[in-house]
């Protein structure tokens, strides 16, 4: 391995293990030469056995009790803006985040195989089918995937930019190769919207690392950073909403990786939102079904309320179809079926979603499995029993609220319903059924009930999809569907009649 980055191991080393234990660490593990003083030297332009660099991170892990690879992937992070500093020169200043990814192995040939034709051949072979979106293949016999996964976490966050990030195989899961599917994505603004997609923004020139000094970074006054919640080892941020703050962590104990949503501080001061919010996790939590997140484990940490859920690691609907990307037909009404029947799930419990967007679906895996998440404004029909509502709150996302959200009116399964139907039209269209140069033109153009017909916008659809979906967002409940299970089992009809 080459001495840079063994260069950069030491100063990792010692952020994260000051002191003496830094100098002993380095003393078990060093076969070359010393300083006058004993301490293992380094030459940044020297190559050294790998097996040096992995007893200096297992050390790291035995030291600080953070498993292996996610030491790995730490370092990873912290290397990736020192090695952009050093990579300056032949970094073009247009480039973003996916182009210096793009041409790393590049960079790569001109630091060290240029003047060595005999080093190993290239391990990273990139495409870029869309501005917007890169796939990279690793074939190292190294397997060091982590310690990539952690490069480009740790490029993303240098940029100050947002990627989500798919890892359709893994030598480590028995694959030939590891891969990664990126794409640059964006964060969401408005309240409990944040998606559990691996999203990663942070501002540029900040620093990744927790040292031990340091163990608490500060996003704002009221809610730190945590070492942990519940048991559960916190690694970083995933996004941000009106309730609560999700963060991604690790089950030590079940070694898998898990999102836990924390009620922010000032919301949990109000006695009223904080019993809604408990009561509302345990709603969601009697919900088991494929197309539904999972939540392992519903509790309290240092006063605050947390859900622990199931850590989905694939794009947002929203994101798969961002840009002028249609999907096919097919996959359309699987899509509209899974969510269907999540739906109808989620309401055979009681609970009503009242916030279905493209944002809140995400697409996990090669088969891209829908899992719809974010019940972080659902509604628990027995809480509205007991009178833990939201009265006289217009809460949700402008473009798919409908008619009787916006009017405040009641709200039953068939607002989902609705949002469905706006999903459906925005895949099949390429846009939203109700427009709006502002949120506020947008909610009148909603309470007029007047969409553009389907048809309009995409002629070529079956009639009697058009039909299907242009009563889903009928502008009284009582002229849509009136249930999740019969959408679901239209749009298997549809499936069966049009997409063979």
């Amino acid at each position: 391995m080459h001495g840079l980055i063994f260069f950069y191991l030491q100063k990792f080393l010692a952020a994260v293990t000051p002191g003496p234990s830094m100098t002993a660490t380095l003393r078990s593990t060093a076969s070359g030469g010393t300083t006058a003083s004993g301490t293992p030297r380094y030459l940044p332009s020297a190559v050294y056995p790998d097996a040096e660099a992995v007893a200096i991170l297992e050390s790291i892990s035995q030291s600080t009790g953070e498993p292996l690879p996610g030491v790995i992937e730490r370092f990873g992070r912290f290397l990736a803006p020192h090695l952009i500093r050093i990579a300056g020169p032949t970094i073009e200043p247009a480039w973003g985040v996916l182009d210096l990814i793009e041409h790393t192995e590049a960079i790569i040939h001109t630091w060290v195989r240029a003047a060595n034709p005999g080093a190993t051949p290239p391990v990273l072979e990139t495409v870029r089918p869309d501005p917007d979106e890169l796939h990279l293949v690793y074939t190292s016999s190294r397997r060091l995937c982590r310690l990539a996964r952690g490069l480009i976490r740790g490029m993303a966050e240098h940029y100050g930019e947002s990627l989500t990030l798919e890892e359709p195989s893994c030598m480590h899961r028995g694959d030939p190769f590891c891969s990664f599917v990126l794409r640059r994505g964006h964060c969401e603004t408005h309240a409990d919207g944040a998606t559990q997609s691996e999203t990663i923004l942070l501002a540029p020139g900040s620093d990744p690392l927790l040292s031990a000094s340091d163990p608490i970074i500060r996003f704002d006054d009221g809610n730190p950073q945590p070492t942990s919640i519940g048991g559960h080892r916190v690694n970083c941020l995933l996004g941000r909403g009106g309730m609560g703050l999700v963060w991604l962590a690790h089950d030590d104990r079940l070694d898998r990786d898990v999102a836990v949503k924390v009620m922010l501080r000032e919301k949990a001061r109000d006695p009223v939102a904080r019993e809604r919010f408990l009561r509302e996790s345990r709603a969601a939590a009697a919900v088991e079904h494929p197309n539904v997140v999972a939540i392992h484990q519903i509790g309290e940490d240092d006063g605050l309320p947390f859900i622990v859920m199931q850590y989905l690691d694939g794009p947002t609907l929203a994101e798969h179809c961002r840009g002028d990307k249609r999907i096919p037909l097919a996959e359309v009404l699987r899509i509209g079926y899974e969510i269907a029947s999540g739906l109808d799930a989620a309401h055979r419990k009681g609970l009503i979603h009242r916030d279905m967007k493209s944002d809140n679906v995400i697409l996990v895996g090669p088969q891209r499995r829908v899992t719809i998440i974010d019940f972080g404004l659902a509604r628990d029909t027995a809480a509205e029993a007991a009178g833990i509502t939201l009265d006289g709150a217009i809460i949700g996302t402008p473009g798919y609220m409908a008619p009787e959200r916006v009017a405040a009116g009641t709200v039953d399964e068939r607002a989902d319903i609705f949002g469905l139907g706006v999903i459906l039209y925005e895949l099949l269209a390429g846009r939203l059924p109700y427009q709006g140069e502002s949120a506020v033109a947008m909610l009148a153009n909603i309470a007029s009930g007047q969409p553009f017909p389907l048809s309009q916008a995409a002629p070529a659809l079956p009639a009697e999809l058009s039909d299907l979906v242009m009563r889903l967002i009928a502008h009284k409940p009582a002229d849509r569907p009136q249930t999740a299970a019969a959408v679901a089992a239209a749009l298997a009809d549809l499936s069966r009649h049009h997409a063979g």
